[in-house]
């Protein structure tokens, strides 16, 4: 378990290392390439600093900056304080951009992982951009080191090796391979030869420090003893090199010892690091002080340049020599091919070759290395090249014909082997557009996917010909069949595994272009925006291509595919590698996407914000401009027309300040021309703004200063009556009890939620005051201020007080409420037990209904206990609450003191009384219990003892739990009965004693007859279980019997005589049935003689006897039985039959003449008959066994009988075997006459499919994409007819042959050989004619083309120049673009004809079904372009007409409504100051309004007008349109809204004085019906309910009074806005009054009802406790004599009870004086 662990522990702990490392990798890399930076950018102009790589790149702006540093050219960026992610991820791609513009291909590196700011990302693409601007340049730039970077550009393809590919990575690999050997190449040469050391690579030869001291030494060698540094550790090593470089050679220190000194230090980071050396001092010898001390150094050693140009000159030699082995090769190959050898000596030669060809091709492959930067091979490596390739197609036709030459169908399978190992070792192209590599692979991997399927057919087919090692008994090459094996192993293996992996490509391919598509149109949404029209364009493509296509959707069901096949593909391959690689591309894409799909979804928010933006910039400038002109010419006007003018001056100052924020959004977001024109535009705006207000700002609060003085005394008298209602509720004495405590709560709770609204408005009029206090005079100020500060501290005492107060009092409510729900409970409690005890004191102890009323009595007491407590608790908890708060001290706790020392009494009375008579009833009830109890227990022993001497049932089972019941049968039971018997008999009357003693002789009699009787009922148990026992013994052997008499005809008698031996054995059942018996006699011998049960041994011995005589039958009759014979003779019956059949058979073959028609047939019965006799033998065996077990069974007649018959058959078998033998023999020698005639036809087969094929490859021909690859096709299609003629002679000779060897074979194959050959000539004519046909066809697809490239061209060079937008500036402008368009129109009608030409001659080329129709659709797509262009113009033509024609009645409808709204504004003003009635006035506003409304289609129309030409007129004139259209629907808005206001203004007089006396009225009927209710008396009320009924009506009449406060509130604050101010204001005062006053009535008339409740109540406390003493002393004196218990004891108790009550009696009677009294008060 440790070992299964251990392992499963392993490969996380290498992850969890390999992670760390990376990580570590990581930090080292962000530490130097941000130093880098740094230095960098210290350069620039002002110097920037990046602090932490991956956060400051993020934004994109100083990645330009460095790149602006290091390239020198000025890169646009985008900057500002309100930069949102769109900002930086088009910085971000301009960097990306500019990269791509230099070669330097980003693969994986996108603009949003840079913004999201991934590591790997980062620093990938700072590599990249170090490799290239640093490390590159330089090794590029030294002449002595281009010939060590032999490659292309080590940027070209250089990715992130966290990001790419596997198959990229390698690439990118490779080609950094080249730059670092370079550079390493550079370090080797000046470190070497002076430090004695050797730099293998930039990791661990660096960790020492010594190569940095080499480096420093190379440059000056007075910097730096070698030796010393050579004994030193590393940390000082590093650190002494690091600080020379910085402060000697003015190095950057990129690195720290910390960085270098590690198991695996960081290549790139030193690499970037050593490079900096390479800059400072490109020509390290040149820079020593004296120039022979290099000569020192290298005193043996040639320069550095000469060095290099040998080395040119050594790869030119090789490549030459390369070339003449290559020739010298291929004659020889050639050779080899023509010589006339066998198949196996060909296929020797060509092992030979082939073993060649692979020594040779890793380094012709290694010399075919491009040498030059752009990727181009020199021109010996080109003649190389073709040399090579020219050798692998010839040694591949080789191959692939030897394949073929092997004897059918052998030739056909190497045919199919070869096409599919080409498929399955087929690379991938990867082309620059991942839709079109996807297509490509989705095309290939069907063609492999039909190509392997017959994989398994060919597989049987080879495997049945490897098995013989021959093909219809030709032999074929061994070598040649064991390469096949191998190859088909190939082939089989790995199909499956490829087929997934194609799957797999295809989709990733198609996910990788999805990616692509969206960052592409990501980056085209994502820029500059130009006017709104350009972002509306944007938005609906965004639309059309995110949401009507459902990319969304698209992915997400790509990439579901996509996981399901990679993870089936990486279960399949098996590789750990590439399930990294698969995982890791299927993560990176996933966060690829995630950041990806968040950018896409935010564009469409962007845009739309965009739009709104503009909108709403257009709105406001055209109104604002339109009101700026307008109050521009008021200025001039009078104080009065000017201060109703700027009445709404709060509207434009919100209209001007949405104008400034929608604009300056549009400056950033817009491009610069766009955003330069809103600049102009918004400072022009703004200064006439600035202007104008700087006069008129005054007017803004004119009309606002009344309204707030109005609102400022509501409030004020508002406040101050609440203030002072409030003071008095909590400040007024209270009684504690819950119904006074729950009405102060209420009122309190009133408070409570009027407060927050009164700290509302208090804080409303203070804004309010300090406003008005700026206009008035300081007077005035003063006093607001004054009544301000006395109603903030009215405001805080209330707030102060009521909030303690009203929580206290809620804690409180609750003890007290529950107080008085104990209390009544008590009382409640307190008459159930004086009702209980009366009623128990007449009923006997043992009736029901004095246990009954014994049980409520216990209860009661029980509830009076716990209530009591509660009492004493809730009354405690209340007083210290009340005692101990600092706001109840205006509480009276007198009342219920009182009301709880009455309780205590009451309780105490109780406890007295009831105790007593629980003593008499204890002992009582205990004597009678136990009798009971003991009666209970003794009768239960009885019922259950009578119920098992009745019961019926299993007698095993009863006979077990009878005898342990009787067994356990105990008289100590029986003694507690009579025990508890004596006892009670003394204390119960002498009748009752009679029936006591009947039922104790009546149980003690039905014990003793139980004992009596349970030992017979016991014994007769035992013989019924045996005796059951024994007959099913016997039915067991009577059921064997009829089983065997059953199964005789089906199992036969056999098998059933040995079953009927074991069964009825010595220990068979029948035996144990005579034990059974002989036990049964001994147990009835043991009950008495007249006991019935005593015969059952007789009927038993009966029933044994019968028994034995059936099975004596039964066995006699299974020995008789003749049935087990039957099958024995039905088999050796058969088999003679079989016999006699085939000896018949085979000796008709032998006899008749056998051919070849019939050789066939003849062979298939031979096998029949030989496979027969194989079976035939098994079945004598089998009849030889089962005679053997028939003879034990059956008598010896018949078993020396069946013997004699067997041995006979025996012998006829073996005759049959020999004659078999001898026809086999026969068969074998006619079929070699046959072969060699069959291998002739196979050959002559064989040629004629191999021109069939080549004739089936020439009609692919026409089938090609293209004309170029057709002509190459019809000249490898004559080569290949060339060799087909060539194999033909051949194949003659071999039918001259086959003509003479046929012998004595039929006529019939010799016509088969000429139909053959036939065969063979028509298939050369129909090949030859195809030839013809195709060459034809050639000549007329090649002047297609020319024609269709003439048309193109035109249409090209005509088409695209006219392909433009429809937009005009002017009326003028339109009229003159419609003319010339009308010219254009003509010229181009002549091009039509030639396209229809075109199309006539696609038609009539022959090609094939594919090709014909993509000429046929190339011919119609140029014809439908030039019909589309001809469209085009006419379209356009018809569509200017139509603008044109709109824009002129847009005009003219335009005017008609300025001049009709100027007349209607002038009708108005006219109005306004008219002296005619109001009725006369509102009829002429009417019918204003509606002419007014009923323009408004007019302008709605207008807009329609305007909007239907809108796309075809520029931005400007746009604007310009809509800028008049806003005014005129201003000018109309304006219009409306004066007419309302004034309609409003009469109207609204009218209404507020029927308003003002509608409220008057319902007022004072309301207060008059108050008024009413008050005046009458209160009723006189009989009881503490009705006078609570009483209180709670009036109540209600209270808080009905006081909701009419409001109203009258309102009424007065109306009364000041009608016409009739001042009566209006005295009748509202004298309603206010009167309704005061009602209300302090109200509140009187509650204060004495609630005394009244509260005196009522303590009344009928006192009352009912009169009337409880009173009906318990009625109780006690109507009792009769008769119910006088004899008891002395009673007697004396009762009479004290008596004498009691009297003096009760007499103490009581003052009492019911003072309760009448106290009722007639």
């Amino acid at each position: 378990m440790a070992a299964s662990r251990a392992a499963s522990r392993a490969p996380r702990d290498i992850a969890n290392v390999m992670q760390r490392l990376q990580d570590e990798q990581e930090i080292v890399q962000k530490r130097t390439f941000t130093k880098w930076i740094n230095s960098h950018l210290a350069k620039r102009k002002p110097p920037m600093v990046v602090d932490d790589l991956f956060e400051d790149m993020k934004d994109g702006v100083k990645l330009l900056a460095l790149l602006e540093v290091l390239s020198g050219q000025k890169l646009p960026c985008e900057q500002g304080r309100r930069m949102k992610r769109i900002h930086a991820v088009a910085n971000i791609g301009t960097a990306l951009k500019f990269l791509e513009g230099r070669k330097i291909k980003l693969v994986n590196i996108n603009s949003t992982d840079i913004a999201d700011g991934r590591p790997s990302i980062v620093l990938g693409l700072m590599w990249t951009i170090i490799l290239y601007f640093q490390i590159e340049e330089l090794t590029s730039n030294l002449p002595q080191l281009q010939a060590l970077s032999s490659s292309t550009s080590s940027v070209d393809s250089m990715v992130s090796s966290e990001t790419a590919s596997p198959s990229k990575r390698k690439v990118a690999t490779k080609i950094q391979g080249n730059a670092k050997k370079a550079l390493l190449n550079w370090v080797q040469y000046i470190v070497t030869k002076q430090s004695g050391i050797e730099v293998k690579d930039f990791g661990r030869s660096w960790r020492s420090g010594v190569a940095f001291h080499s480096v420093i030494h190379a440059v000056r060698p007075e910097l730096v003893d070698l030796q010393k540094v050579k004994g030193r550790p590393n940390r000082e090593n590093l650190e002494e090199a690091f600080t020379i470089a910085e402060t000697e050679l003015g190095i950057p220190r990129l690195l720290d010892p910390e960085d270098v000194d590690v198991d695996k230090p960081d290549e790139k980071s030193i690499m970037t690091y050593v490079a900096q050396f390479l800059k400072q001092y490109p020509d390290i010898h040149s820079t020593g002080s004296d120039g022979q001390e290099n000569d020192e150094i290298l005193p043996s050693f040639p320069s550095f340049t000469n060095s290099i140009q040998i080395l040119k000159r050594e790869d030119r030699l090789i490549l030459k020599e390369m070339k003449v082995w290559i020739e010298q090769f291929e004659r020889d190959l050639t050779r080899a091919q023509m010589t006339d050898s066998s198949l196996q000596d060909k296929y020797q030669s060509f092992k030979h070759f082939r073993v060649q060809y692979e020594m040779k091709r890793k380094q012709i492959e290694h010399l075919l290395q491009p040498l030059h930067r752009d990727g181009k091979l020199s021109l010996d490596q080109a003649l190389v090249k073709q040399a090579w390739d020219r050798v692998s197609s010839r040694l591949f036709d080789w191959h692939i014909q030897l394949d073929k030459s092997l004897p059918a169908p052998l030739g056909t399978i190497g045919a199919w082997l070869y096409r599919a190992e080409v498929a399955l070792r087929e690379e991938i192209t990867i082309q620059q557009v991942h839709e079109e590599t996807a297509n490509t692979i989705q095309r290939k991997r069907e063609q492999h996917k039909d190509l392997l399927q017959n994989t398994d057919a060919h597989k049987r087919a080879f495997h049945e010909i490897y098995r013989t090692r021959s093909v219809n008994g030709i032999p074929v090459p061994p070598d040649q069949l064991e390469d096949m094996a191998e190859r088909f192993h190939f082939v089989s293996s790995t199909s499956e595994l490829h087929l997934m992996k194609m799957e797999f490509l295809e989709l990733k391919y198609r996910l990788l272009s999805l990616l692509v598509l969206a960052e592409s149109k990501l980056k085209s949404w994502i820029i500059k925006y130009g006017g709104r029209d350009s972002v509306e364009l944007l938005l609906q493509n965004y639309i059309s291509f995110i949401e009507n296509s459902k990319f969304f959707e698209q992915y997400e069901v790509t990439y579901q595919i996509l996981k399901q096949t990679a993870e089936m593909y990486v279960k399949a391959d098996g590789s750990v590698e590439e399930a990294e690689n698969v995982m890791k591309f299927m993560n990176e894409t996933t966060a690829q996407w995630r950041n990806l799909s968040v950018e896409v979804r935010s564009v469409r928010s962007m845009l739309e914000e965009v739009i709104a933006n503009w909108d709403r910039y257009g709105n406001t400038v055209a109104s604002l401009q339109a009101w700026l002109e307008d109050a521009e010419k008021m200025l001039n006007q009078s104080e009065h027309a000017k201060k109703d003018f700027f009445r709404n001056l709060p509207h434009w100052i919100q209209q001007h300040t949405a104008m400034n924020d929608a604009g300056n959004f549009l400056i950033e977001t817009c491009d610069e021309m766009v955003s330069r024109d809103l600049k102009q535009q918004l400072l022009l705006l703004n200064g006439r703004w600035r202007e104008l207000f700087m006069e008129v700002k005054q007017y803004a609060r004119a009309d606002e200063l009344d309204r707030m003085k109005k609102e400022y005394n509501d409030c004020v008298t508002i406040l101050s009556d609440f203030a002072t209602e409030a003071h008095r509720k909590l400040s007024e004495p209270l009684e504690v009890s819950f119904m006074n405590v729950k009405l102060l709560i209420q009122d309190l709770e009133d408070i409570e939620q009027r407060v927050p609204v009164m700290d509302a408005q208090y804080k409303m009029i203070t804004k309010t005051a300090h406003l008005i206090t700026k206009e008035i005079s300081q007077e005035e100020a003063n006093e607001m201020f004054s009544t301000m500060s006395g109603l903030k501290e009215q405001l805080t005492k209330v707030k102060d007080c009521y909030s303690p107060l009203l929580s206290e009092s809620q804690q409180l409510l609750v003890p007290l409420e529950e107080l008085e729900k104990q209390m009544t409970a008590f009382y409640d409690s307190l008459g159930k037990i004086d009702e209980i005890m009366t009623v128990l004191e007449h009923e006997a102890q043992s009736s029901p209904l004095f246990k009954q009323k014994h049980q409520d009595l216990l209860a009661c007491q029980e509830s009076c206990k716990k209530a009591m407590t509660q009492i004493e608790k809730g009354s405690q908890s209340v007083q210290k609450f009340v005692n101990l708060s600092n706001v109840l001290k205006h509480f009276d706790q007198t009342k219920l003191q009182r009301k709880i020392a009455d309780t205590h009494v009451a309780f105490q009375n109780m406890v007295k009384k009831t105790g007593d008579w629980k003593k008499h009833v204890e002992t009582n009830s205990r004597l009678m219990k136990k009798f009971e109890e003991s009666r209970a227990e003794l009768e239960k022993v009885l019922r259950v003892a009578q119920e098992g001497l009745e019961e019926k049932g299993d007698p095993e089972d009863l006979l077990k739990r009878h005898t342990e019941f009787f067994s356990q049968l105990d008289q100590r039971v029986l003694n507690a009965f009579l025990k508890a018997c004596d006892e009670l008999t003394d204390i119960l009357p002498e009748q009752e004693q009679r029936g006591l003693q009947e039922a104790v002789r009546k149980l003690h009699k039905q014990w003793k007859d139980l004992q009596a009787e349970a030992p017979y009922h016991l014994l007769h148990l035992k013989i019924e279980v045996e005796k059951n026992r024994f007959l099913a013994s016997v039915e067991e052997c009577r059921a064997e019997l009829d089983r065997e008499t059953k199964l005789v005809p089906q199992e036969g008698s056999e098998k059933i005589i040995k079953e009927h031996r074991i069964f009825f054995s010595d220990k068979g059942p029948h035996h144990l049935c005579e034990k059974r018996l002989q036990l049964i006699e001994e147990l009835c011998l043991k009950l008495p003689v007249r006991d019935a049960v005593r015969n059952t041994p007789e009927t038993c011995h009966v029933t044994l006897k019968e028994l034995r005589a059936a099975i004596d039958r039964t066995y006699v009759k299974l020995v008789g039985d003749p049935d087990k014979w039957k099958d024995y003779t039905s088999r050796i019956s058969e088999f003679s039959s079989w016999i006699s059949a085939k000896e018949t058979q085979l000796k008709g073959i032998k006899n008749e003449t056998i051919d070849t028609a019939n050789q066939g047939e003849v062979k298939r019965a031979l096998e029949e008959i030989r496979s027969g006799i194989t079976k035939k033998g098994e079945t004598l065996s089998w009849l030889k066994s089962r005679l053997k077990i028939l003879i034990e069974v059956s008598s010896e007649d018949e078993a020396q009988k069946q013997g004699d018959e067997l041995a006979k058959l025996s012998s006829s078998f073996k005759a049959l075997g020999t004659l078999l033998s001898e026809v086999e023999k026969m068969l074998s020698n006619f079929g070699d006459c046959v072969q060699y005639k069959e291998i002739v036809k196979s050959s002559l087969e064989e040629l004629i499919t191999g021109s069939k094929e080549v004739q089936e490859e020439a009609e692919k021909i026409l089938d090609t994409e293209n004309l170029f690859e057709a002509q190459q096709l019809l000249l490898h299609h004559q080569q290949k007819t060339k060799r087909i003629n060539a194999k033909k002679k051949d194949v003659q000779q071999q039918i001259t042959q086959a003509q003479k060897g046929e012998g004595g074979l039929p006529g019939r194959v010799q016509e088969e050989l000429q139909k053959l050959e036939s065969t063979l000539d028509s298939v050369e004519h129909s090949r030859e004619k195809q030839e013809r046909r195709i060459q034809v066809t050639l000549r007329k697809w090649e002047r297609f083309e020319t024609n269709k490239e003439t048309v193109v061209r035109y249409l090209f060079q005509t088409g695209s120049s006219h392909e433009r937008f429809l937009s005009f500036s002017s009326l003028e402008s339109l009229s003159s673009e419609l003319e010339q368009t009308k010219e254009f129109s003509k010229r181009t009608e002549g091009i039509a004809v030639q396209a229809e030409n075109l199309v006539k001659e696609a038609s009539e080329i022959p090609l094939g079904p594919k090709n014909k129709q993509l000429l046929q659709q190339q011919a119609k797509s140029i014809k439908e372009q030039v019909k589309k262009l001809e469209d085009t113009l006419e379209e356009d033509i018809k569509t200017m007409e139509m603008v044109k024609n709109k824009w002129d009645h847009f005009g003219t409808n335009f005017e008609t409504l300025s001049v009709w709204i100027t007349e209607k504004e002038k009708e108005l003003n006219a109005l306004e100051t008219s002296s005619s009635a109001m009725d006369t006035q509102i009829n002429q506003i009417k019918v204003m309004i509606k002419e007014i409304e009923s323009k408004i289609s007019s302008i709605t129309g207008l807009e329609e007008e305007a909007q239907s030409f809108a796309q075809f007129v520029t931005t400007g004139e746009s604007a310009r349109i809509k800028a008049k259209l806003t005014q005129i629907r201003r000018y109309w808005e304006e219009l409306r809204e004066h007419a309302q206001s004034l309609q409003g203004i009469i109207l609204g007089h009218l209404s507020q004085q029927q308003k003002f006396e509608e409220n008057l009225k319902k007022i004072q009927q309301s207060v008059s019906e108050f008024e009413d209710k008050l005046a009458d008396p209160v009723k006189i009320c009989s009881s503490a309910t009705e006078t609570y009924k009483v209180l709670q009506e009036h109540m209600d009449l209270c808080q009905a009074l006081e909701s009419l406060t409001s109203m009258v509130a309102a009424l007065s604050a109306s009364a000041r806005k009608v016409s009739n101010r001042d009566a209006s204001i005295q009748e509202a005062a004298t309603v206010q009054r009167s309704y005061e006053g009602l209300l302090g009535r109200a509140k009187e008339r509650q204060t004495e009802l609630e005394k009244l409740l509260a005196r009522w109540q303590r009344l009928e406390k006192e009352l009912s406790t009169f009337l409880t003493w009173l009906e318990r002393c009625e109780a006690i004196a109507s009792s009769p004599e008769a119910d006088i218990s004899a008891d002395r004891v009673k007697v004396e108790s009762e009479l004290q009870s008596i004498q009691a009550s009297s003096r009760k009696c007499e103490e009581n009677e003052m009492l019911f004086v003072m309760v009448a009294l106290k009722t007639k008060s």
